[in-house]
Formats: C-alpha cells, structure tokens, sequence
C-alpha cells in the first residue's frame, strides 16, 4: 500500500436571525442550502519520488516568503524550482515564535506572486487549510502574515525531481 495523505472538509453555511421582541438571536443553516457540505480529500504517492515535507513550525514574519524550504522528512533538500507539490496542509498555529498569541491572518499565494490579502487564501488563527495541487512548483507557494509574525505547520507531498527510481 502506498504512503497516502487523507483529509476530509466539512462546512456549515449559517445564517445568524436577528433577535426581535419575541425571540433571541439564533443561528441557522441557510435556507436555500438546507444541510452540512462536506468531503473527502486524498493524495496517494504516484512513486518513490513523491516524498513527505514536514515543518512543524514555520515562522512567519514581514514580507513575502516560500512557504516550504528545507529538508524532506528522510534526507535531501527541497529545491523550490524543480520540485512539484502534489498536496499541502498548512494550519496557522495561532502563535509566534516567542509562544505569544498571534491572530493576525496568514495569507497563502500559488502563481509566485505576493501572498496578500487579495488573491489569496486566508488562514486564520487556529484554523487549517487542505488542498491537492496539480504539480505547483515548490517556489510558486508563498506566504506571510497580515501583520507581525506567525508559526505555521507544513505538511506537504512533493515530487522530487533530482530523484529517479
């Protein structure tokens, strides 16, 4: 069997109804939707060259920045022009470097661009983010914080091209 990440997504679209003279405020899902939405999220390695990526706490801080760097979880260095990534979790911890709180929002860009707050995805504090990607370049992904600093947590899957099997 080979290494597989497996994740689900889940939503409730809620609707909050106002409070007036004879009831509270209550929350609801919305009408037109009618239920929870939700799903499975899978990526099985193709080869011995999609290998894991973890870094359990990437710092965060000022302007734009590769979102992965470093080593792959056995040996050798990612390279952030050749190598592809096939699924990404990234869950802003909700803290900086010193263990402070941090809420300011995490922005994540994929086209190379400036990760900021418009076309991009936006983790907030304490929350995460899935995704199966069709081979992004490693160097494509970038992030950064809305304002002082951030840890966030990387898992990825990545195709290795320096490797041959």
């Amino acid at each position: 069997m080979a290494d597989t990440a497996r994740g689900k997504v889940s939503m409730v679209p809620v609707v909050t109804i106002a409070a007036d003279s004879d009831t509270d405020t209550v929350d609801a899902i919305h009408h037109d939707i009618k239920q929870r939405l939700g799903g499975n999220l899978e990526y099985e390695k193709a080869d011995a060259c999609d290998r894991w990526f973890y870094d359990s706490a990437k710092t965060l801080s000022g302007g734009m920045a590769d979102l992965i760097s470093g080593n792959f979880t056995d040996s050798g260095t990612v390279d952030a022009d050749a190598d592809k990534v096939h699924f990404l979790y990234v869950r802003h911890t909700g803290v900086d470097s010193s263990g402070d709180a941090s809420t300011a929002d995490m922005y994540i860009n994929f086209d190379a661009g400036a990760a900021a707050s418009t076309d991009s995805v936006v983790i907030g504090a304490n929350e995460s983010f899935i995704v199966k990607l069709k081979a992004t370049p490693v160097g494509h992904i970038h992030a950064k914080p809305a304002s002082g600093e951030i840890v966030a947590e990387v898992v990825a899957i990545i195709d290795d091209d320096s490797c041959t099997t």
